[in-house]
């Protein structure tokens, strides 16, 4: 597997989690059955495969919380 470098390796993380934020943002707004939740969730997760096949690591896309905090980000 070829691994992406620089910048290109940067945007293709970024849009995984782009479309995963918006994603959990219309699952809260619209509910998980909506179509265009059902939509973007097939996106962020064809987007999250096309990085993990680019030999991303999961952490990149998951990136670990801050030490010190909880899972609700305090």
């Amino acid at each position: 597997m070829r691994r992406l470098s620089g910048t290109r390796a940067l945007t293709r993380i970024h849009r995984v989690r782009t479309a995963q934020h918006h994603t959990v943002r219309a699952i809260a707004a619209l509910g998980l059955a909506h179509p265009i939740t059902l939509a973007l969730l097939a996106a962020a997760a064809s987007a999250a495969a096309r990085a993990w096949d680019a030999g991303h690591p999961v952490a990149d896309t998951h990136p670990a919380p801050l030490r010190g905090t909880t899972s609700d980000g305090r």
